[in-house]
């Protein structure tokens, strides 16, 4: 008899690693076409995980469509986060469809110039917002009946250091839009983290540190000297944000983390 109860033990040793490895969990991640979005949905799906990738316009996404065809659970999806309409009818599309973790990674940081005290262009200023701000809100909301179906029930959004008042003097100034519309984020993120916690549902802003989102050595315009110089790779920015969602539980809910698990003050 002790023998069989050693024998059943052993058994379950194995079983139950491999129940938990064969548990599907699906990850959906927002302007996955490149730089950052791309490469969560990469990591995700190395992982096993089962990857909704959006883009405004798969089919111009070759890289995305590539990732897609080497792992067949990955499914690229048509999303403007920007555009109710467009928004409801992808939530149509993905209706029944559980989601453990929500990735609003759709962005941009724009153009220094048209940022610029003296020289600002105030009609890009509402498009901004759209992208850094607003389109979290909706799709997070758009979101909620699978999120509540989900296992994990984890949402992000993708801030930057930038938006943080505790963090002045000690960041560059301009980019006046994009800081504005990242602190936008940061309070929607928090608005969600008091509205969900009945639904269990943890929020968390999310910050990759200055990286090269455009495969390029320069990164972008917008990027200054001292910027260019504190870059982080990637790869190494996207796996240690997936740590910090890994460790998310509902009582750190309505924090903000740096891609290396620290915290940081609003």
């Amino acid at each position: 008899m002790k023998g069989l109860y050693s024998l059943i033990c052993l058994m379950l040793a194995f079983i139950v690693p491999l129940a938990e490895a064969a548990e599907s969990h699906t990850v959906l991640v927002t302007g996955a076409n490149r730089g950052l979005g791309l490469a969560w949905a990469q990591q995700y799906a190395e992982r096993g995980w089962s990857v909704i990738a959006t883009a405004r316009q798969p089919e111009e996404a070759s890289a995305l469509k590539g990732l897609a065809a080497k792992h067949p659970a990955v499914r690229v999806e048509a999303l403007d986060a920007t555009d109710p309409q467009s928004v409801g009818a992808f939530a149509k599309r993905l209706s029944g469809v559980p989601i453990d973790v929500l990735v609003n990674n759709a962005g941009t940081i724009g153009e220094e110039e048209e940022q610029k005290l003296g020289q600002l262009d105030a009609s890009k200023f509402d498009g901004y917002m759209r992208v850094n701000a607003l389109s979290a809100l909706l799709v997070t909301e758009a979101m909620l009946p699978n999120l509540r179906a989900g296992k994990q029930k984890k949402v992000a959004g993708i801030s930057a250091r930038v938006a943080s008042f505790a963090a002045y003097p000690r960041i560059h100034s301009g980019l006046y839009f994009y800081k504005a519309s990242k602190t936008a984020l940061n309070m929607i993120l928090r608005n969600l983290a008091l509205d969900l916690q009945s639904d269990g549902i943890a929020v968390v802003a999310l910050s990759p540190g200055v990286v090269n989102t455009y495969g390029t050595e320069t990164n972008h315009d917008a990027m200054s000297p001292e910027m260019r110089q504190s870059m982080t790779d990637i790869t190494t920015s996207v796996s240690g944000m997936i740590r910090v969602l890994d460790t998310l539980t509902l009582e750190k809910s309505g924090s903000w983390y740096r891609f290396d698990g620290t915290r940081l003050d609003w």
